[in-house]
């Protein structure tokens, strides 16, 4: 498969490792804003220091369109920012390229939009805020639990370093997940952490706590991979869960 990352942070980062340490995929190009300092750069400079290059030179979407060479692409993964998103989607119209969306804090209506446009352009877009296959598999079990016992009262902690906002996207939707009201979350911004999320239910009598704890952003990259190699072939709009329900039915 061939893919292009969009963004180029610590994430993405681990995903191009992962990709170009094995053979399983092809890495074509990387993606920036137009005023990223990371224009031009090889990419090789930025995972493995200076003077180390890989002939992937990061480039802009609108270069990507300006440019004479064809860019043969099977799925964009995007690691960037929100505000990436639908320019993105039109950018995959274009080259008939599928997309991942990995980044997070969009709106119902936006989520909407990006099935609309899916269809509208012809492509197939998974939304993936919540990455890992393990992290998925909580939100089923929560999901499960609060219906097999109503009576339980839940609360969710989550952890992650000084610079992630809280509340994250994931324990948003792990409470949606739980389908009850107020449900409290509670946020810990510590460094050391890459990202923690804990779920604990009780009715008085007897308690249930699941944690889901990610040691490396690796567990995101290949989350990304997981679901770039779903969406290859596929048009429409799909979720993470839909990712982690084609893994389980294959097994």
């Amino acid at each position: 498969m061939k893919l292009a990352i969009c963004g180029f942070g610590r994430a993405a980062q681990a995903l191009a490792k992962n990709i170009l340490d094995h053979n399983a995929h092809t890495l074509q190009t990387v993606i920036c804003r137009s005023t990223s300092t990371k224009q031009g750069m090889d990419i090789g400079e930025i995972l493995y220091g200076k003077g180390r290059t890989v002939g992937i030179v990061i480039t802009s979407p609108e270069k990507i369109l300006d440019s004479q060479n064809a860019y043969d692409i099977d799925v964009v993964i995007d690691f960037s920012h929100r505000d990436m998103a639908f320019p993105l989607i039109e950018l995959c119209g274009n080259l008939k390229a599928n997309l991942v969306i990995c980044t997070t804090n969009h709106s119902i209506e936006e989520i909407s939009k990006f099935q609309d446009l899916s269809e509208k352009l012809n492509i197939g877009v998974v939304y993936a805020p919540n990455l890992t296959v393990g992290i998925n598999l909580l939100m089923d079990f929560v999901k499960r639990l609060s219906k097999v016992f109503p009576d339980f009262d839940f609360e969710i902690i989550e952890r992650h370093p000084k610079d992630k906002a809280p509340v994250t996207t994931t324990a948003r939707m792990i409470s949606q997940a739980i389908d009850k009201e107020d449900v409290p979350i509670h946020s810990v911004r510590l460094n050391g952490y890459v990202g923690v999320h804990e779920v604990t239910a009780s009715n008085g009598y007897e308690k249930i706590t699941i944690e889901h704890e990610s040691f490396s952003r690796m567990a995101f990259a290949n989350g990304a991979l997981l679901a770039a190699e779903y969406i290859e072939n596929k048009k429409g709009a799909y979720l993470m869960q839909d990712v982690v329900k084609h893994i389980i039915s294959e097994e």
